[in-house]
């Protein structure tokens, strides 16, 4: 019962707009009136006290970091692109939660982007940290089949009649925060946590008032988080306020300040749901968050986008607080990178502790770049996404009659007929003169016809 009372004292004090400064600290200065992470909070309620569970979770601990030390190199030559499967659970009471899938691919789009560092504001890392920033192999996609083998669009809706589910009457009965993972309480059920990554989005105001952006449990006994941390596996995933959730969620966080938050708030906790603490420790100066290369610093970046501050001494080397991490609580505008060890982190986690996650092959995810190439049924198309130029590998095809690349609208933009009776031809399609977006190809053979998805940007 310790951690819903902490909660709701934390939440109490915060809405008196106190400054909070333990673990979970308000993601602006005094002046606002919400947690920006609740990921610490939350999970103290499944925190394992037992010392030879602490010490057995410490070896663990240690082998994940040998392993990932051991496999640097293999890590970062590594062509493999981890895919992970994502469903998006939206839970709305009207029609402002319910999200358009609009919004919620948009978010997708930006995991993508921060995970793999193709985020167009990396040019903001600072040269002392830019060597350090690490990209990650991973590529989120919305799942294209459900549990039951059906069709999917990686996304439910789920109609409501909770106002929220952060109410006093949740607190007072010990829920922590997960009755939206229950349809008993108005909310619904994970799929299965070991072969999908489950997002909830939905309303967790309390009273009225913005007080949670979100929250995720950790993998299963990782000791870098204080305690270590075992959780119930149907709880198992990330929590999104409905109003930060997608590339341009900018909420009015009060008194009138509309905030942008960029989408960042589900890379933040998306970090959690992979292992990753706070870089700051969730304490003063020596808490650290068990990743070689964040720097230690006091507190966190309140907001902030401070590039001179530096409220902890590292050695050999003196770094600045590094604001410009994902989990942090910086200013969105500011963040702009993960490090090198915390990427090798999160992979060690995703292949030794999300070992059915994720899909290596590629083979459900209809937008795979894996290798720079999608690959099915001895089709291939590279680059996709592509710009001015695209290439058809039809080389293991035989007996093609005709192709041809159509837009959205079902307009055939492009179409070449053909006869092959050799196994070795690579087409070239400009796309030049093609309006940036998505197009389909459709190719038809002797005994089949094969449809894949094309975007230019």
């Amino acid at each position: 019962m310790y951690i819903w009372k902490k909660l709701k004292k934390l939440i109490e004090l915060n809405m008196k707009k106190f400054t909070l400064l333990l673990l979970a600290m308000p993601f602006f200065a005094q002046s606002q009136t919400y947690l920006r992470c609740g990921s610490e909070l939350v999970n103290r309620h499944y925190q394992n006290t037992d010392n030879s569970f602490l010490e057995k979770q410490q070896q663990i601990f240690e082998r994940a970091k040998q392993w990932a030390d051991a496999n640097q190199r293999s890590i970062s030559q590594s062509e493999e692109v981890l895919q992970i499967p994502v469903v998006v659970h939206v839970i709305y009471e009207n029609y402002e939660e319910n999200l358009s899938d609009v919004v919620i691919k948009s978010q997708i789009d930006v995991l993508n982007e921060d995970y793999g560092r193709t985020n167009s504001d990396t040019t903001e890392t600072r040269a002392v940290f830019d060597t350090i920033a690490g990209k990650a192999k991973f590529q989120f996609y919305l799942a294209t089949v459900d549990p039951d083998g059906n069709p999917s669009s990686g996304i439910t809706r789920t109609s409501t009649d909770k106002t929220t589910f952060m109410s006093q009457s949740e607190l007072d009965n010990g829920e922590l925060l997960e009755s939206m993972k229950k349809p008993s309480s108005g909310g619904v059920s994970a799929w299965p946590t070991d072969e999908y990554m489950n997002i909830w989005v939905c309303d967790i105001s309390f009273d009225g008032q913005l007080a949670l952006l979100g929250y995720a449990t950790p993998p299963n006994n990782l000791p870098n988080w204080n305690g270590g941390i075992t959780t119930d596996s149907q709880y198992d995933g990330v929590v999104v306020h409905y109003s930060v959730f997608g590339r341009d969620a900018a909420p009015d966080v009060g008194g009138g300040q509309i905030v942008n938050f960029l989408g960042r708030v589900a890379t933040h906790e998306t970090g959690h749901y992979f292992g990753l603490r706070h870089v700051w420790g969730d304490g003063p100066c020596g808490h650290e968050d068990g990743i070689d290369d964040t720097p230690d610093a006091i507190n966190s970046g309140m907001n902030q986008c401070n590039h001179n501050a530096n409220t902890c001494a590292d050695s050999p080397y003196d770094f600045p607080d590094m604001v410009e991490n994902f989990m942090d609580y910086s200013a969105p505008s500011c963040q702009n990178m993960f490090t090198k060890g915390q990427v090798d982190f999160m992979y060690s986690v995703i292949v030794n502790n999300r070992t059915d996650l994720p899909d290596t092959t590629g083979g459900s995810n209809p937008n795979s770049i894996a290798n720079n190439q999608y690959n099915m049924a001895g089709l291939s198309l590279y680059p996709n996404p592509a710009k001015d130029r695209l290439t058809i590998d039809v080389s293991n095809l035989q007996e093609i009659t005709d192709l041809q690349i159509m837009d959205v609208t079902g307009k055939v933009v492009w179409k070449q007929t053909y006869l092959l009776s050799n196994n070795n031809d690579y087409i070239g399609v400009s796309t030049k003169e093609f309006s940036r977006g998505i197009y389909f190809l459709n190719v038809a053979s002797k005994n089949l016809t094969i449809s894949r998805k094309i975007i230019l940007n």
